[in-house]
């Protein structure tokens, strides 16, 4: 009940988003309003959010090494199998490279609500160390596959070099610069004014909701149903494969209680709402990418009880 609890009122969030652009698509909320919210959300409200929970995470490498490599080798193989979904599903590259970060992102704060009330400030510590090192990998992933599509595809139109596309897009994406930015503020120890941290905290507390409504308002129920193959494929593979090589993982190198669940409480999230506007950001399928959200958000309702339930008998 409580991880049904925790997982609706995201879904409710996203209906609300769909609904709005419905009904009022002609006035206020039209396509204009959504496209700048998009841009705001990505540029303005995301960034601070990474920053600050990476800046502050609890990075004790030395008692958690092992934890850390096998929580992100598990991670990078939620990677390739994203990635091999493209040889069974056909569909052209931005749309493949489009669906392929939504199966190895992952929903914070719903990752954070779970793995405190089941693992308490151990499980929390270790969530956030996990984060602070995947995050900047995941996104710099994900920016790279995008940007190389995109690149590749505008080149056919005589846009410019697919190389350098592909570097300026990720080296200006404002995810990557604040996540590395918080990584070297943890790291060295350097201070940041506490008006300047409560700042950063209140744009990113602004993030969560105006990124689903943005994804609700991008959701078009005909481009979702003519992907739904990948759609279903990117699903099964997020929520059902990950959390599974994950469990694999944590057995084989025998990972104490706490560093095991919050491992799994990881891999057997929902794909990040920020998922939906790096893709419009990025002129990928976004669409398609809103599909994918609001159906991992969905299916998680049934498939994180489900995962919580064999965790607690196998890891206890």
């Amino acid at each position: 009940m409580l991880s049904v609890l925790l997982i609706l009122p995201d879904f409710l969030v996203i209906l609300a988003g769909f609904l709005l652009r419905k009904a009022f698509k002609e006035g206020v909320f039209n396509d204009g309003f959504w496209k700048g919210a998009e841009k705001l959300v990505f540029y303005v409200l995301f960034p601070p959010l990474l920053f600050t929970s990476v800046a502050n995470s609890n990075l004790t490498l030395s008692e958690a090494g092992l934890y850390l490599i096998v929580a992100i080798s598990a991670m990078m193989c939620a990677v390739l199998m994203s990635y091999l979904i493209r040889f069974v599903i056909k569909a052209d590259a931005v749309t493949h490279a489009s669906a392929f970060h939504c199966g190895f992102r992952f929903n914070t704060y719903v990752g954070f609500a779970l793995v405190s009330r089941l693992f308490g400030q151990e499980g929390l510590a270790l969530m956030s160390l996990l984060i602070a090192f995947w995050v900047p990998i995941s996104n710099s992933i994900a920016v790279a596959a995008l940007a190389g599509a995109v690149a590749q595809r505008d080149q056919t139109r005589g846009e410019g070099s697919v190389l350098r596309k592909t570097l300026k897009a990720i080296v200006t994406n404002p995810l990557i610069i604040a996540t590395t930015a918080g990584l070297i503020v943890n790291l060295t120890g350097l201070h940041v004014p506490e008006v300047v941290m409560t700042f950063f905290k209140s744009l990113g507390n602004a993030s969560l909701a105006m990124g689903l409504l943005c994804i609700g308002a991008g959701l078009r129920l005909d481009d979702m149903k003519s992907e739904w193959p990948l759609v279903a494929a990117n699903t099964i593979e997020r929520l059902i494969a990950t959390p599974a090589v994950a469990l694999l993982f944590c057995l084989s190198f025998d990972l104490a209680p706490a560093a095991a669940g919050a491992l799994m409480i990881f891999a057997m999230l929902p794909t990040a709402q920020s998922c939906y506007v790096m893709t419009a950001s990025m002129k990928g399928n976004a669409p398609l990418v809103a599909g994918i959200t609001t159906a991992h958000t969905l299916a998680a309702i049934v498939t994180i009880p489900v995962w919580i339930m064999i965790i607690t008998q196998v890891l206890h």
